[in-house]
């Protein structure tokens, strides 16, 4: 809802243009934007933190005409792998506070995100969450806590019309940590009440032979079998034990379709298995200005667009927003004209919930058809307005 201007707003405004000159900047107005971002460039998430930071930096750019600053401020970027590790992005959150950063951004592992969440109310520092899923990272209690990507709950919502459910047994096969927890959450969230049935796995992160839980699956002889995995790294093993001990011969496979790096390898292991794909974004899912820009830029310098760019890319729209006509980088008012934005992504139209600071945004259901000889992703259908 759009508010009339009013006299004080309007002259908080003049002050805004009347900043650009060195001459009328008041003492304790910025001259620098310090942006931290901290996420995961390293093991098994790396795939997921490279394309974030890849999309964040070419959305700065984009945005700003290729300045890479706001109302004359250049964007100072501090870049820090935490390894998926909460103890190293405390500590490297901490460190960033301490040297004045105005926003915080990132981390690809919900563990590290739910640690982060409650610094920047300790810290009174706008944090923009990036490819992490887990729904309590953003809540209503936590007003400095924002999300550029989606949340377990939204990833799930194209799969709340699977028929038949009633009475049906679904295997959730996940990981035992944050993530795959919250991924047992969604999926009890929008379908325990249509009479399914569950039976969960939850395969330790340190599992090396999956069989006996692959095993456990295929006993199970369930009627779908969500799974949820976010180690690029293990995730080849995981699916094939899955094949080799059968779990497919009842269960119908559900999962959400992962990097570009994936492609090859789901479309194989899913072949003939009629699987059901999830999908917050691939390239070219949404046709754009800003998706055709990307494209280019992306295949001039070598670099793959993949799962999470575009998530990289709605955290720098947010902290252009936050940082525009806001002289001193007051988090406060960073927060408000936040709470009231709305602006098309790499993925269409997303608007940010102002009660728990999530993202309304499209979700995808997709397939996997080969292509000379590659596998490639494909619109089925599209889910607008997904709101948590």
């Amino acid at each position: 809802m759009f508010k009339k201007t009013s006299i004080k707003t309007a002259l908080v405004a003049a002050l805004a243009i009347a900043l650009v000159s060195p001459v009328s900047a008041p003492a304790n107005a910025a001259t620098e934007i310090k942006i931290g971002v901290i996420t995961t460039t390293s093991g098994g998430l790396k795939s997921y933190g490279d394309a974030y930071i890849d999309g964040l930096e070419w959305g700065l750019k984009y945005y700003t005409n290729g300045k890479n600053a706001v109302d004359g401020r250049k964007f100072v970027i501090t870049k820090k792998d935490d390894g998926a590790d909460p103890a190293s992005a405390t500590a490297s959150f901490k460190e960033m506070v301490g040297n004045g950063t105005n926003i915080i951004v990132g981390t690809a592992a919900s563990a590290v995100g739910l640690t982060l969440a409650p610094l920047a109310a300790q810290n009174k520092v706008l944090y923009i969450s990036g490819p992490a899923k887990n729904d309590a990272i953003t809540t209503a209690a936590n007003k400095y806590v924002f999300r550029s990507g989606n949340t377990s709950l939204q990833d799930f919502a194209p799969l709340a019309g699977i028929k038949p459910i009633k009475g049906k047994k679904v295997i959730l096969f996940v990981e035992d940590n944050p993530f795959g927890l919250g991924n047992i959450y969604a999926a009890k969230a929008y379908l325990a009440s249509k009479g399914a049935l569950f039976e969960e796995i939850k395969v330790p992160t340190t599992t090396v032979d999956f069989t006996p839980f692959a095993k456990k699956a295929a006993d199970v002889k369930g009627d779908y079998i969500f799974i949820a995995w976010s180690n690029a790294a293990t995730s080849g093993a995981m699916f094939t034990s899955l094949i080799q001990q059968k779990a497919y011969a009842t269960a119908r496979p559900i999962t959400g379709l992962a990097g570009v790096a994936s492609y090859d390898i789901y479309g194989s292991l899913f072949e003939g298995a009629n699987a059901i794909l999830t999908n917050s974004y691939f390239p070219g899912v949404v046709k754009s200005k800003a998706a055709t820009a990307i494209a280019a830029d992306f295949a001039k310098a070598g670099k793959p667009l993949d799962l999470f760019t575009s998530t990289g890319v709605n955290a720098a729209q947010m902290i252009i927003q936050a940082v525009k006509g806001n002289p001193n980088l007051d988090v406060d008012k960073m927060i408000t004209t936040l709470e009231s934005f709305k602006f098309v992504g790499l993925t269409g139209l997303n608007k940010v919930n102002k009660l728990n600071h999530t993202l309304i945004q499209s979700m995808f259901l997709v397939k996997l058809t080969k292509v000379n000889g590659r596998y490639v992703p494909s619109l089925v259908s599209t889910l607008y307005n997904v709101t948590v």
